[in-house]
């Protein structure tokens, strides 16, 4: 299904999810000329930057904006976004225990981080954007979009450059 032009803001931050994601999961990067290290030490700080700058404001506009919408219109949207919002819990505090204790247990910690951000943005593709897109009268995805526009452009430059 072609994504409706208010979502599409949200699914390009999902590529650069899903490349990170990808890199954390396999600890390297699939392009050869990417600048991601194979050191499991040397990829925190670059998911930590990666989480400040793309993901959390990712999530900010998620949460007041799309996940409000898709409880009013989508048929138990209510339990999807709950299951969503506990992934946005679970990798913030995944990314505030790398940030307290970031030597141990990377080959583990890492790649689930990786697994659970790949599997949160298949959810939101793949599912609830989807549902959204055919329960949502077009009005209400045409002003969705303006706000999704207007957050996401308030949120700031993004640095893709820590993939």
């Amino acid at each position: 299904m072609k994504r409706h032009e208010s979502l599409v803001p949200l699914s390009r931050d999902h590529h650069f999810g899903l490349i990170m994601a990808q890199q954390l999961i396999l600890g390297r990067a699939t392009n050869p000329r990417a600048d991601w290290p194979t050191d499991r030490a040397q990829q925190v700080p670059r998911l930590v930057k990666f989480f400040e700058s793309d993901l959390r404001p990712h999530f900010d506009v998620e949460e007041a904006h799309v996940f409000p919408a898709a409880s009013r219109s989508v048929a138990a949207g209510d339990r999807q976004v709950q299951a969503l919002l506990a992934d946005h819990d679970a990798m913030r505090a995944m990314i505030c225990a790398l940030e307290a204790d970031p030597e141990s247990g990377l080959d583990e910690r890492l790649p689930a981080f990786g697994h659970l951000l790949k599997a949160h943005i298949h959810k939101e593709e793949h599912v609830l954007f989807q549902q959204m897109q055919a329960a949502c009268a077009p009005e209400e995805l045409e002003a969705l979009g303006v706000r999704v526009a207007a957050a996401h452009d308030t949120a700031g430059p993004t640095c893709k450059v820590y993939l």
